[in-house]
């Protein structure tokens, strides 16, 4: 009997995180494919405007960096508090959240509107001057939208850390179809739509997120869902609750701003390689993109799970969830690295004809491959302990990796002549090694008594 029932209770846990993780995947699925599509939209208008429009959003994702860490603790703590029955607490969790990200957004929105010419100069004052004005403009008219935009943030990771994934997916649907839709109308110009090329491109973007931000306040205020919001409530800084949201999201978000200064020096050294080089290390980029959104569904379903079993005090179910969660995302995306192993040239000639980068991009392609179990056991087992709130381990592990061993490596097989191959040697290395660490920790358990 005891033979049946773990395998029922194994069945149960697998059911739960694949109904978590699809909707996310889907989710992700739909974000590439707009991605793809506003790039390939932009591209039509000329270099500057897609070189503008790039520069434009690499200073927002700055932006949202912020939002990315209190979107993390608001995850984690609405989890607990749902898992251990706390409705009520889940509630304030979400209006304190709300409060102080609306607060952030003012400020940030406030500050791109009137320095976004400082910013994108200080950033990127090498590029041409014509690039550098459009960047501007991009900047000004979707941060005009930031406050949407993080309502829309807040309020997606308030919905997953309740177990609702399929809401987030829903709008988010809806809000990529609508910026495909004005991307044509806008940047073009059809109809009695003037063709505004990038400020037409920044428009529908800002618009889109209007559009996101006010159909969850909608869904949020509506009374329909687990965690309800009414105008009435009250709205007041409750520091208590604010500082355990940024116990949690604080190393989230240091993280990230680790993650975001390693890629960019990781880039300076691939960059050094020549432009041949550096088109094949993006198009490999590209590609290898496609083996993220099984990871990131998986990811978000061992965060809200794990978080809601340690809510609950039930420390097994929480290991049994998050280890699920990793096993399929490992299985899933192992075997897209396989399928990256033996045709990497199909897989790179989605995004160019040119044989030389093919040649190189397939090459790196085919060595990121074998690494493809061991990033999925990084998404999800680094969600799994984001849902405990163990986001400190996280920080110092992606610190050490990327800082102290992808970066290192990279520089030194680059300097010794490896070239491209080296670069991605260093990458695998790094990924191995974060994999290795968040397996000792998860196995560890320290996590299950963390208090958050």
């Amino acid at each position: 009997m005891a033979k049946v029932a773990g395998g029922e209770a194994k069945i149960s846990v697998t059911s739960r995180v694949l109904s978590l993780a699809w909707p996310a995947i889907v989710e992700q699925t739909l974000a590439m494919t707009v991605g793809i599509a506003d790039t390939a939209m932009v591209g039509r208008i000329g270099a500057y405007a897609l070189a503008s429009v790039g520069l434009g959003a690499q200073v927002m994702m700055v932006a949202i960096t912020v939002f990315a860490a209190i979107s993390t603790g608001t995850t984690a703590l609405v989890a607990r508090c749902i898992g251990a029955g706390e409705k009520e607490e889940a509630c304030r969790v979400a209006r304190q959240s709300l409060v102080l990200g609306v607060s952030i957004a003012v400020a940030t929105s406030a500050a791109l509107l009137i320095w976004a010419p400082q910013v994108v100069h200080l950033l990127f004052r090498r590029s041409e001057p014509h690039v550098l004005a459009n960047a501007c403009i991009y900047v000004r008219i979707v941060g005009a939208a930031l406050i949407p935009n993080f309502l829309m943030i807040i309020m997606n990771s308030i919905l997953r850390g309740s177990g609702d994934t399929k809401t987030p997916m829903r709008v988010m649907a809806i809000v990529n179809v609508i910026n495909v839709s004005l991307n044509y109308l806008l940047i073009f110009g059809h109809g009695p739509w003037p063709a505004m090329g990038v400020k037409g491109a920044a428009l529908a973007t800002a618009l889109a997120q209007l559009t996101g931000g006010l159909l969850l306040t909608r869904i949020m205020f509506s009374g329909r869902k687990i965690i309800h919001l009414h105008w009435r409530d009250n709205y007041r800084p409750h520091m208590q609750t604010i500082k355990r949201v940024l116990r949690v999201g604080v190393p989230a978000g240091i993280e990230q701003a680790v993650m975001r200064i390693g890629q960019v020096s990781y880039t300076i050294i691939v960059s050094s390689l020549g432009t041949v080089a550096y088109a094949a290390h993006q198009i490999a980029l590209n590609a290898e993109s496609l083996s993220f959104m099984p990871g990131f569904g998986f990811a978000l379903a061992a965060t809200t799970l794990v978080g809601q079993a340690l809510g609950a005090g039930d420390t097994e179910e929480a290991g049994r969830s998050g280890w699920q969660a990793a096993k399929l995302a490992a299985l899933i995306m192992g075997a897209i690295g396989v399928l990256f192993f033996l045709f990497p040239s199909k897989f790179v000639s989605i995004f160019t004809p040119d044989k030389d980068v093919i040649a190189n991009s397939a090459q790196v392609l085919r060595i990121v491959a074998i690494a493809q179990p061991f990033l999925a056991l990084n998404m999800v087992l680094a969600g799994g302990l984001r849902g405990a709130g163990d986001t400190r381990t996280i920080m110092f592990i992606t610190g050490i990796g990327v800082c102290g061993v992808r970066l290192v490596l990279a520089y030194t097989l680059v300097s010794l002549g490896y070239g491209l191959v080296g670069a991605w040697v260093a990458m695998v290395v790094d990924l191995i090694m974060r994999s290795c660490f968040l397996l000792w920790r998860f196995h560890h358990g320290g996590w299950k008594h963390i208090r958050v």
